[in-house]
This record gives C-alpha cells, structure tokens and sequence, in this order.
C-alpha cells in the first residue's frame, strides 16, 4: 500500500527502545511513501522531542524502561495540558485488557499487536493521520475564520466609532444653530453640557447616563429655531404676546427631537421640553412641579440660569460669578431643585474650571 502524497509529508515520530523494531517500523512506513520520521530508543526523550516538534503521528511502544508508553502520554499531557489532543498509535505485545483501558484513558487512539502485521500497520497509521490532518486542517480553517471575525470586528467597532462620533458632531451642530439664531455663542452650548454631565455625576448618575446628558443638553434649546427672528433678535422688552411666542419653543424643540427611539436624543427631548418648568411649578410649558420634572430638566434649568447670567452678550452686561450664585441660592426651591442647586454650589471649582476652559 503506498500513501498520499499529502499523508507522505505527515511527520511521525517512532519510541521503541529496542534498535530492530525501531528499524522493522521505519522500514515499513518508509516503503509505504512515509518522508518524515524520527525514531528514539529513550522514552524520556520522546516527551521532549514531542514537545519541541510538529509531529502528526506517534508510534509508541507499551513497555520500555524508565518510562512505559502510558508514562509517556501522561507527561505530555502534564506539559501541554489535560485537553491536548494526542495522535498516538500505541503498539504493544500485551494484551490485558486493563492495560488497554489504562492507555485509552491516557489517549491513545488505537493499538498495534506484536509481533507487527505488516498488512495492518500502514492501514491503522493512515486512517489516523486522515483523521489527524482533518483535525488539524479544521482547526486552521477556525483559526483564519476567527481571526476574520476579529478584523471584521475591530472594523465594525472603528466605523461604530466614527458614527457615533459623527452623530455627536450633528447633535452639537443642532445645538448651535439656535444659540446662533438667539445672539449666544457656540460655547454656551459647551459649557451648558459639561456642566449638567458634572452635576449629573455629582447626583449619582452612572458613567453612561452621565455621558448621554452631556451631549442631549446641548440641544435645549433647539426649539429656538421656530420663533421668529423678529421675537428671537428685539432688543427691548418683549411684549405678552411675545412672550407666549418664547414660551413655545420648548415644545417646538421636543417635537423637533421626537419620534427617534435612541439616545441621547430621546434625553435630548426631555431637556428641551422641560428645562424652563420651575420646582414650584410656575414655569412652562406644561407647569410641572419638583420631582415631577425629570432630574435631566432641573439639571438644565440651573447650568442653564447661571451660564446665561454670567456671560456678556450684546444685549446685556454679565453678572458675577457670586451675584449669579447668590441668585440660584435665593430662588431655591422656588424655582430650582434645591437638590441641584446644593450640588452646583458644592462643585463651584469644577463649574469654575469648566467656565474658565471654554471662556467666549
């Protein structure tokens, strides 16, 4: 019988500490076509020829000195691990069935008698290599498709990362649009959202909600877009009717930002309906009052006063930093949740620092 050429490249390592039956098995697997074989009489170098090798295929004799066939098995698998799959062919002249047993529970995939059958040998050698090469060849093939998935992943995760970063970019832009239309600057909108990603921090948001608030904040007042220029632009005071004008952008903006089941929009839409609602209930739209309104509203409706408050802007000088702190402490629990308020003047460093990092 001559094998394949695939089969004739297999490397085979043969233990037996007798030279004749070391020479009788090379001889047979080299007539069959066999060009990789390795042979030892030493059962303690066989482990480490194995562990430093590739081989596919191992001969291995039962009983040997030092260490027998079944020895052999268990400090390879004491090396490379109780799992390691081992391609022995174990060749032995004993035939106690406890033995057998011993060296299947040890690994072996199958036996050769003593005296060898020359007729048997290469058969049994052949149908474990096919076997063991199949394995091999699958694994490789689940080894290429892994790391596939893996660069297929990493590139999903990089264009998840633009998206998101993009989707941030036309949120923040969103925003800016009706700072732009109402005289305010593009850092009002900056400093708004760091400060209620802070406060929201502070009042035991967790990382991600914390991180969802900070960007939908920037869209508070998105509603700005649909009042006219002529109410959103006078210089002087505006009249009643005016005012119910102003008054409706909240509405507008969260029916700008509705309909979209994803976040932050779907925070965005809460904070730009109800970041005007006052904690006694006298603000607008919908007159909600204190716990009512959702945190995200009386988070904004604070950063949003004092921001506002202490900026310069054409129309109006701004106030100190203490006046605009004074007048959040005055009206709380009037107008703000004087838990918000407690933690914005606790943090007063960090709004500080934030302010000073995004100066107009």
């Amino acid at each position: 019988m001559h094998v394949t050429v695939e089969l004739s490249e297999a490397h085979i390592l043969i233990v037996d500490d007798q030279p004749a039956n070391n020479r009788l098995m090379r001889m047979i697997l080299e007539r069959a076509g066999f060009k990789n074989i390795t042979t030892t009489f030493d059962s303690r170098e066989s482990v480490r020829l194995y562990l430093e090798g590739e081989f596919d295929l191992v001969l291995l004799d039962y009983n040997m000195p030092n260490m027998n066939g079944i020895e052999v098995m268990e400090a390879i698998r004491s090396a490379k691990g109780e799992v390691h799959y081992l391609p022995v062919l174990m060749i032995t002249a004993v035939t106690d069935r406890e033995v057998r047993h011993a060296a299947l529970n040890a690994g072996a995939l199958d036996f050769l008698n003593k005296p060898l059958d020359h007729m048997e040998v290469i058969p049994r050698v052949c149908n474990l290599l096919t076997v063991h090469l199949l394995k091999k060849g699958f694994e490789d093939q689940v080894r290429v498709r892994t790391r596939q998935l893996q660069e297929a992943n990493e590139k999903l995760e990089h264009a998840n990362t633009k998206l998101q970063r993009a989707k941030m970019e036309v949120i923040h832009r969103l925003g800016l649009a009706a700072e732009f239309r109402d005289n305010e600057t593009g850092n009002h909108v900056l400093r708004m959202s760091r400060y209620a990603g802070l406060l929201c921090q502070v009042l035991g948001g967790d990382a991600l909600m914390c991180e969802c608030v900070e960007s939908a904040a920037a869209m508070h007042d998105v509603g700005k877009i649909g009042i006219p220029d002529a109410i959103l632009l006078k210089p002087g005071r505006l009249t009643e009717q005016e005012f119910d004008q102003i008054r409706k952008h909240p509405g507008i903006g969260a029916e700008i930002l509705g309909g979209v089941q994803e976040e932050p929009l779907i925070t965005a839409r809460t904070i730009a309906l109800t970041h005007h609602e006052r904690w006694d209930g006298n603000g607008y739209p919908q007159g909600l009052k204190g716990h009512d309104i959702p945190l995200v509203g009386r988070i904004c409706a604070v950063v949003d006063v004092f921001d506002a408050l202490v900026s310069t802007r054409p129309y109006k000088t701004s106030w100190t930093v203490e006046e605009a702190v004074a007048l959040l402490v005055k009206d709380r629990g009037s107008h703000f949740d004087p838990q918000v308020v407690d933690a914005f003047v606790s943090h007063l460093d960090k709004i500080l620092k934030i302010r000073e990092e995004l100066k107009d």
